[in-house]
Parts: C-alpha cells; structure tokens; sequence
C-alpha cells in the first residue's frame, strides 16, 4: 500500500471556491456535525481494529471526508472538537489551523497525516506529506516544505516570534517513532509570499554537552525510550521554552542503548535577534542512573480514549 499516494490523491485537487470566514449557517452546522459523526467512527476504527488493512482503509475514507466536510462553507469556523483520534490546533493569532493523526501501519511502523487550514475567504488547505523515515540522520538541520515534512501529530501552536522580519510559529509533536523509542519535536512553521509552507528555522542557539554551539540548528529533537516520559513543552508564563536534558543509557527488553531524562533541564529564551538562546540548566541536579517512572497498571481505554471493548 502506498500511503504517500493515498494522501496526495486524497487532497491534491483543484479546490473550488467554498467561502470559509464567516459565519456558519444552521443546514451547514447540521451538515458538519453529521460528517464529524462519520468521520468519529472511521477514526475510531482507524485507531483501534486489529487488521492492517482495515485500519488504512478508514484512514483512506477519513481524509476524503474530512475534505468533503472542509468544503462546507465556513468551515474554518467549525472546532471538530468531537473528531476524536484527530488533533486540529489553532494558531493563537488564528490565522490557520493544523489538523493531524497518525496511522499504525504495522507492529512498530507510524505513518503521520496532516494539513494546514488557512483562514481566508476561500478554503486553502495545505497537505503535509509524511517523509520522517528519509531524515534519519540530521534531521535538526533540514529545512524542507510541506511535502517533505518529518511527520508528527501537533500536541501545542504558539507563536514563536519575528526573523529576518519573518513570522514564525513553534509546532509541539509526539512521533511513537518506533517499537523502543518515541519522539518529541518543536519544529519551526513559517509562510513564504506565496503562502507555501516551509519546516526548518536556525533560529537555536544551543550547545551540546561539551560547550559546543549546534550549528544551524532548525528544530529540536528529542529521541528517548518508550519507557519514559520526557517533557518539551513552552511556559507561557515565563516565556521560556523548557525541555529535559537526555542522556544515553543501557536499554531494557533487548531494545540497545536509548536515551532517558536525567533530572535536568534545558531552558531557552527569546533575545532581540529574534533567535532562542540557551540559558543555564534549570534543576541543574542529575542522577547517576536515569530516573525511570515507575510503571502503572494501564487502564483498559483505546488509542483514542474510549474503554476498551465499549462503543463510541
């Protein structure tokens, strides 16, 4: 099955004009509110059937008929908060909106989907073509548009700031990434002048843990056990994006070495060249052994979660 093929057939077509910015009449609520139902049961198989192929061929019919429903007119003003299994977030100034999902191709494989709503008077949607697996060395530094995109559902969007007189915004994603380790990105959402999407800003100036500078690099990457729980997450309060300090250690289950927390914080903050500059570790105490949570009895809930064997 060729995944990449299904999206772009999926949303690669001439889009007529479909007014999208205001406000949304009674038919079309109705209408939108009976395809989120429809789109809530594919999600749900999607997510949740044990057949490969079944899952792929609900994910084929979910992203047709989430274009059918974004073709309701007005539709950027509709929250798909009912859509259960798809994560749709809002940039602050609300300008767009991104939904995502991922795919359980196989026992330890993902495929992520995705698309950018633009709010204008007309639907403009942006397709995010899934290329992670090609990136596997370096992927820091790349800086690609949306059709090479690294593959992520957005878990948080917030504005990032002004470069070279250019708007960014900070995309917070969770990859599985694999059977042993799992992912975590902040990537860099910027538009050129003709609206196109592009990944990838040298924006960071960080350092490794030798004290030296990471050149140009664009998004940050956290690669760590499945075991664990690692935060990257941005304080609004204080400004300040705050993410753990990873270090490698012997793996469980025959997994090989991984990267765990070691108790210790990275913090970077906003400076005038409109760049994000590490300041000192925050909780600067480390561990010899990397802490490890302790493991709790998992609740019987799915992927999306309902209780498991339950309805929707």
């Amino acid at each position: 099955m060729n995944y990449r093929l299904l999206f772009l057939a999926c949303f690669l077509f001439p889009f007529l004009a479909y007014a999208q910015s205001g406000k949304i009449k009674p038919a079309d609520l109705d209408t939108l509110e009976a395809r989120q139902a429809r789109l809530l049961e594919l999600s749900y198989i999607m997510h949740t059937d044990s057949t490969d192929e079944h899952r792929f061929q609900a994910c084929k019919q979910l992203i047709k008929g989430l274009v059918e429903a974004l073709k309701v007119p007005n539709s950027y003003n509709f929250d798909f908060s009912g859509l259960e299994g798809v994560v749709v977030k809002t940039s602050p100034d609300n300008n767009f909106r991104i939904f995502s999902w991922e795919l359980n191709v196989t026992a330890d494989q993902y495929r992520h989907y995705g698309a950018i709503q633009l709010n204008n008077s007309e639907l403009k949607l942006i397709p995010l073509l899934d290329r992670g697996d090609q990136y596997r060395e370096n992927p820091e530094n790349i800086i690609v548009g949306a059709d090479n995109w690294l593959g992520y559902v957005v878990y948080n969007l917030v504005k990032g700031g002004t470069f070279d007189g250019k708007p960014y915004y900070f995309l917070f994603g969770y990859d599985r990434y694999g059977t042993w380790r799992r992912q975590k990105i902040m990537d860099v959402l910027t538009f050129d002048e003709q609206g196109k999407a592009q990944f990838g800003l040298p924006i960071f100036v960080t350092y490794s843990g030798e004290g030296l500078l990471l050149q140009d690099r664009a998004r940050i990457i956290l690669n760590y056990g499945a075991e664990a729980s690692v935060a990257l997450r941005y304080e609004e309060a204080i400004g300040t994006i705050v993410y753990e300090n990873l270090i490698l250690m012997p793996g469980g289950s025959g997994e090989g070495p991984v990267y765990m927390p070691d108790g210790s914080y990275h913090a970077l903050e906003l400076r005038e060249d409109g760049r994000w500059h590490e300041e000192e570790k925050l909780y600067k105490h480390t561990y010899d052994d990397a802490p490890r949570p302790t493991p709790k009895q998992a609740e019987k809930v799915n992927i999306i979660g309902k209780p498991d064997g339950g309805g929707l």
